[in-house]
Formats: structure tokens, C-alpha cells, sequence
């Protein structure tokens, strides 16, 4: 997701909606509904026949890959979830439910104070945390035991948790990129000019350049004529301004340094490339016949440019988030012009039907692109979450920090009368109401289209 998230039109993009952390989800039911066990099994067992059954009409209608990656979006929301879950139990606060799935329940298990399930709709995940607000009621034997009674560090930890979750799935992805797959100029767009070299071209008419050369797939390029470049840029711009010079190579072959035997270079606009159907260009210039590779690294170099990356696509995600709220007439006009939403520079959300239409174009690209996107997705919903308004967890967040100023003021305990913030509460679920569903009729027009 180039703007990260939200959605620049030339890259992947975030999900939408997203997590809601830890507050409960509106006419869920508050305690099990005493379904017998072999009912629960029963519906368990008919839910894991319908979940293989999909994943075979998955592969053989050629999408596997893509309901795979959809799966593990699902887990990322539930993972979000399990953050909340186990610092509120480590803080002492009662759960009294973790459920994957919204609407009907399919199968629970009551494990101490807390039950457990699945339910019917598998849009993400929920836990119950008594006494998330004020206006709250509970118990009296609960009430020492509620979010709003325990220490505000410990309220803090419950709420940044879900946000903690997301980040720390993007970091090991960043760094599995790094280590594997390896960046195809998503994250790093200038890589050095002696990244691996992908892929040795052939011609049409016989051996190209490279090929004479001896170059392989691997092989760095470390100078051209004794001449050194900083990034790949660089280097095939001076290669393009001489077609037909003779050139001399110097590269890198499993850590050893040797000098190839000079070569004429190309004219890439008299040449055709095996698996292509015209020449590369149209006006005269210099062609070796090599594809840059992916960019990676060991595992120390890994995580030090995951950090740097983290913080890149985050600063991102802050900058194109605050376009798609500040330019309302932007993005009325994408809703009314499909060229405008579709255009590469427009940034707007993305539903949960333009994620899967990505994830299926990711899956065709390759696994650089499919973690890329999942590293995006996951930055994007951890900053969102923490945006300082109910009911996301930054909401949470907020009133913390606010009763603790409060009671510091004041010298006794302070509870802020959550009923007041409800126009404010109402506004907001307006306006994520609006997008999500503005966000589904764009990404359903370009599917219809």
C-alpha cells in the first residue's frame, strides 16, 4: 500500500473496517446460552466440514492462495483481540468472553469465567472486558475487577495492546520479507546497484549481452568500466546511454570478485526479448539483458531496515490518513467519478470486497507482494485503533489518561461520565458508517465494472 493506508490506487491497501479493540460489539449476548455439548460438537463438526469444503472449491477453482491470505487477515483481527485478552487477565480485570466471529453462536466452552467460541459470521473477533466505561453496570463482587477500577497503567496496557499486536505482526513480517521472498521495490524503490541480479534476458536473435558475458542470476554487479554506483537507478541509466559501447563488468559471485570478459551492449530498440513481443524501446539505447532481483539481507541487516521501513510506512499511514479525512470534496468526487477513484494518486479506504480483489492480485505477483500487504494492512489498523476517539482503543486510551489528570487534581478517584461523550460516540459511528460504506460501493463499482 504505497501511501500505505489509506489506499493509493497503485498499490495494496488497507482493510476496512477495522478492529474496534476491546469494547464489546452492540446486542451480543452476555453470558453462554447453554447449548448442550452435543450440539456444540455438532455445529463444531459442521463448521470445519464447511471450512475444508471451501478450501477445496478454493483450489479448484484456482483461489486458494487468495482465501488463504483472506484467512490470515481474519487471524491478524483475532490476534488484535487476543492482545486485549490476555493483558486485561494479567491485570486482573474479568473477561468474560472471547469469541472468533460476530452473530450466531456455533460452538462455546465455559473455561473458568470465561467462555469461549465461534460464531457463525467470520468477520474478526471480540472479548468482553467488564466495566469498559462508567456508565457501565456491574456487579458489586466484580466492580474491584472492572477495566475502570484498575490502575491506569494497566488500562493503558489492556488498550494499547490490540495496537501492539498489529505492529509486532508487521515488524516479523518485515523481517521474513527481508530474510525471504526478499522487497520487490515496494519498501526499498532505489535499491543499490549491487542488488542480485534476478533474471538474465535472452534475445530472440540469439545471446544477449549478458549471456555473451557469462552473467547469472545472483550475480551482483559491483562496477561498469571501474565505475561505481550508489543505487540500480544509477547504473541502467549509464547503461542506457550506450548502446553499442563495449563494457567491462566487475561482480560478485558467492562472495568472490571477478572481472568478465567485455562485451557489446544491445540496442534495445533493434532487439526483441524472449517473451516479449516488440523491442524494449523505441529509441536507441543500451541494453545488457539483465532484471534486477529482489532486495535482501541477512538476519541482522533484516531487522535493522525492518525498523527503518516500520517507521517509513507508518509516517505513511499517518500523512494519507489525514488526506482521506481532510479532503471530503476528493473523495465525493471519487464517489461520483470512477476515474477519480481509480486513478493512482487517489487515496481513499478500501472495504473488505477491494482487500480480497487485491489479496487475489497479490497472490498472482508473488509472496513479496502478498507480505507487503499484510505488513501495510496490519501498520494501518494499529495506527487507526489508536486514533483518541471512542470506540476505537485510542478512545480508551484517552479517558484514561483524562480521569487519571483528573484524580490527580482532585486527590480522590475520578470517572468521566462516558454518556456525556455520546453525541461525539454517535458522530463518529456516522462517520465510520459513511466510509465503510462509501469504501463498498467504489470497490463494488470496480468489480461490476
Amino acid at each position: 500500500m504505497s501511501g500505505p493506508a489509506p489506499w493509493r490506487g497503485d498499490g495494496p491497501s488497507p482493510v476496512w473496517p477495522p478492529s474496534e479493540g476491546p469494547s464489546q460489539p452492540l446486542s451480543e449476548p452476555a453470558a453462554a446460552d447453554g447449548i448442550e455439548p452435543r450440539e456444540q460438537r455438532g455445529a463444531l463438526l459442521r463448521l470445519a466440514l464447511v471450512v475444508i469444503g471451501g478450501l477445496i472449491a478454493a483450489r479448484l477453482g484456482g483461489a486458494l492462495d487468495t482465501v488463504l491470505i483472506v484467512l490470515a487477515l481474519l487471524l491478524m483481527i483475532v490476534l488484535h483481540e487476543f492482545g486485549h485478552f490476555v493483558t486485561a487477565k494479567l491485570a486482573g480485570m474479568k473477561v468474560s468472553e472471547f469469541f472468533v466471529g460476530f452473530g450466531p453462536r456455533l460452538w462455546a466452552v465455559q473455561k473458568g469465567e470465561t467462555t469461549y467460541g465461534i460464531k457463525a459470521l467470520p468477520l474478526g473477533g471480540y472479548c468482553r472486558i467488564l466495566g469498559m466505561t462508567s456508565a457501565e453496570v456491574v456487579a458489586p463482587a466484580d466492580e474491584g475487577r472492572a477495566y475502570r477500577n484498575r490502575p491506569t497503567w494497566r488500562r493503558l496496557t489492556v488498550a494499547f495492546a490490540g495496537s501492539f499486536m498489529h505492529f509486532l505482526l508487521a515488524f516479523v513480517l518485515l523481517v521474513v520479507l527481508f530474510v525471504g521472498p526478499g522487497d520487490i521495490g515496494n519498501i526499498i524503490t532505489n535499491p543499490s546497484a549491487s542488488t542480485p541480479i534476478g533474471a538474465v534476458d535472452g534475445f530472440t536473435t540469439g545471446a544477449s549481452p549478458a549471456e555473451q558475458a557469462g552473467l547469472r542470476p545472483g550475480d551482483r554487479i559491483l562496477a561498469v568500466n571501474g565505475k561505481h554506483f550508489a543505487s540500480w537507478d544509477q547504473l541502467t541509466q549509464y547503461l542506457r546511454a550506450r548502446p553499442g559501447r563495449v563494457v567491462r563488468l566487475t561482480i560478485d559471485r558467492a562472495g568472490h570478485t571477478l572481472n568478465l570478459t567485455p562485451v557489446r551492449l544491445a540496442d534495445g530498440s533493434k532487439v526483441v526479448v524472449v517473451g516479449q513481443g516488440s523491442p524494449p524501446d523505441s529509441k536507441p539505447t543500451g541494453l545488457l539483458g539483465i532484471e534486477g532481483g529482489p532486495v535482501r539481507f541477512g538476519f541482522v541487516g533484516s531487522v535493522e531496515h525492518s525498523g527503518h521501513a516500520f517507521g517509513s510506512i507508518a509516517v505513511s499511514s499517518v500523512v494519507a490518513l489525514g488526506n482521506v479525512v481532510g479532503n471530503f470534496g476528493g473523495y465525493f468526487h471519487m464517489l461520483q467519478n470512477q476515474k477519480a477513484a481509480d486513478s493512482p494518486h487517489a487515496e481513499r479506504f478500501v472495504s473488505p470486497v477491494g482487500v480480497v480483489v487485491l489479496a487475489h492480485k497479490a497472490a498472482q505477483i508473488g509472496w513479496s507482494e502478498v507480505l507487503y500487504l499484510l505488513i501495510l494492512i496490519n501498520i494501518f489498523i494499529g495506527i487507526f485503533n489508536l486514533v483518541p476517539l471512542l470506540p476505537l482503543d485510542g478512545g480508551h486510551v484517552a479517558i484514561a489518561l483524562y480521569e487519571k489528570v483528573q484524580s490527580l487534581r482532585t486527590r480522590r478517584p475520578y470517572h468521566a461520565d462516558v454518556n456525556k461523550l455520546a453525541p461525539i460516540l454517535y458522530a463518529v459511528l456516522a462517520v465510520l458508517a459513511f466510509y465503510a460504506i462509501s469504501s463498498l460501493f467504489l470497490d463494488l463499482r470496480d468489480v461490476i465494472g
